[in-house]
């Protein structure tokens, strides 16, 4: 029995040697790379495959992955193969209820986003790229202009993205665009095979064109007693350098200010209704600039003794950023509580801009 039990033991420890090794696979491998873009009118999802040259089958249909052909297109992008003699696999599906909607606020004239699902980010096109939020939380909204930054979705490539964005501003005129990244895919991945080593996918929503609406929560800050009335790049004011100022009566807000904030605008809004009897409106214009990624951020209002001091943030295009060449004037106005002397307007850094007294 001993001996039985020996010999078995011995044949257990032998196996491991006469089992066959299975080589690697060095076959044919390939990545996917998912975009979905969810509009209005359809919902569409687009497919990029890299890798080598492979047929692959999706539900039955079989999908001949080549090098591409010397000739371009434009839904091409480099290093991706074609599909079955196209830049790419795209399919076609109904439309969904979008998630998240955008509009402009009224009368802060800011851009106004709610969302009832996760977001990654959102940006909008108006004469530029503008990054108006990153990852939010559903249910959640936000309220501003953006700063100026070219779209980095989240599961693509820079080349890809551009691809995306380009063909999503071709497709309608209608500006501006607004662009939501979802934190998840709406659809589940494809079943392919042989299946890829590696599946990468996004999606879109895309809203084309921006209503107004009236939004109440236009940023206070009861502290100092201001708010935030309308800010934008596209003002009516053309001299390069910044010019304050002061409103205390209604005739002169009507008569100077409101016309340089609201001049380009058609139709030009009614401007704000306020108490002057008991608030002053403080406006600056950073001046006329040769292109497009220039915005004001508000950072703080004080009042010292009779001295409306007034921080901005300054933001300025990148070197090589991807912005509009047509001319933009930026500008921001505020309402505040009380009836300074003087506004001083400094930027950043704590470097007077410009000051204007009290008209």
């Amino acid at each position: 029995m001993k001996l039985k039990k020996l010999a078995l033991a011995l044949l257990v420890l032998a196996l491991p040697a006469c089992v066959p090794v299975l080589e690697a696979n060095t076959g044919p491998s390939y990545s996917v790379s998912e975009v979905e873009l969810l509009t209005r009118e359809a919902s569409e999802r687009w497919v990029y495959f890299y890798g080598d040259p492979v047929r692959v089958e999706l539900d039955g249909t079989t999908l001949d992955l080549q090098p591409p052909p010397p000739q371009p297109h434009v839904w091409a992008v480099p290093g991706a193969l074609w599909v079955s003699g196209e830049p790419l696999f795209r399919e076609v599906l109904p439309a969904l209820r979008l998630p998240a909607r955008t509009v402009e606020a009224v009368p802060a004239f800011e851009y106004y986003t709610k969302t009832r699902v996760d977001l990654k980010g959102v940006w909008v096109y108006d004469g530029g790229w503008y990054r108006l939020s990153g990852p939010l939380e559903a249910g959640a909204s936000i309220q501003g202009e953006g700063s100026p930054e070219y779209p980095d979705i989240t599961g693509l490539t820079e080349a890809e993205t551009k691809v995306i964005l380009r063909e999503a501003l071709a497709r309608n005129p209608v500006r501006p665009l607004v662009i939501y990244q979802l934190a998840e895919p709406v659809f589940p991945a494809y079943r392919l095979q042989p299946r890829p080593r590696r599946y990468r996918s996004a999606a879109l929503v895309l809203q084309y064109g921006v209503e107004k609406e009236i939004v109440l929560d236009s940023s206070p800050n009861p502290r100092f007693g201001w708010k935030l009335l309308a800010k934008g790049a596209m003002s009516a004011y053309k001299d390069p350098t910044p010019l304050g100022l002061l409103a205390q009566s209604e005739r002169f807000f009507k008569a100077q200010i409101w016309p340089l904030a609201a001049g380009n605008r058609v139709p030009r809004p009614a401007p704000p209704a306020l108490d002057f009897g008991r608030q002053s409106v403080a406006a600056f214009f950073w001046g006329l600039k040769r292109s497009g990624g220039y915005a004001i951020e508000v950072q703080s209002a004080e009042l010292r003794g009779d001295v409306l001091e007034v921080r901005l943030i300054l933001h300025q295009p990148p070197p090589g950023a991807i912005v509009t060449q047509a001319l933009t004037s930026p500008y921001v106005i505020l309402s505040v509580a009380g009836k300074p002397r003087l506004v001083r307007f400094y930027d950043q850094n704590g470097k007077l801009l410009t000051q204007a007294a009290a008209q």
